[in-house]
């Protein structure tokens, strides 16, 4: 029987596991959308580029693409961290540098696709 620290842990792992199963079938999927767009597109200069990312459901779908990407990312290399740094106070302070540095990329690269779609101006 478990108590209920142990019950508690393990349905946080398990969330972790389902999340990081949900956004990795997310991440591929846009990943192979894009590929196939990119693929049957062929080559363009960076004119015929910017207007495809700022064709409103290419950006629109390009964001959910870095958000879904970055969080999966995220979990992974935050798992990678648990596993394998021994002390928890220095586990704890990697993950949330691990956090940080994805979530300032995610915005950074959202911000990005918002100026070349004219959403930013």
């Amino acid at each position: 029987m478990l108590n209920s620290s142990e019950k508690h842990h393990r349905e946080a792992g398990y969330g972790h596991w389902r999340w990081q199963r949900i956004s990795a079938l997310a991440t591929l999927l846009f990943m192979v959308y894009f590929t196939y767009l990119v693929v049957s597109l062929g080559p363009l200069n960076y004119e015929e580029a910017q207007v495809f990312v700022a064709t409103p459901h290419q950006a629109v779908a390009l964001s959910i693409l870095v958000i879904v990407g970055f969080f999966h990312a995220a979990l992974g290399v935050q798992m990678i961290v648990e596993d394998y740094v021994p002390l928890v106070s220095g586990r704890l302070l990697l993950v949330s540098m691990v956090r940080g540095v994805f979530s300032v990329a995610a915005i950074v690269s959202l911000v990005s696709v918002g100026l070349v779609a004219g959403w930013l101006q």
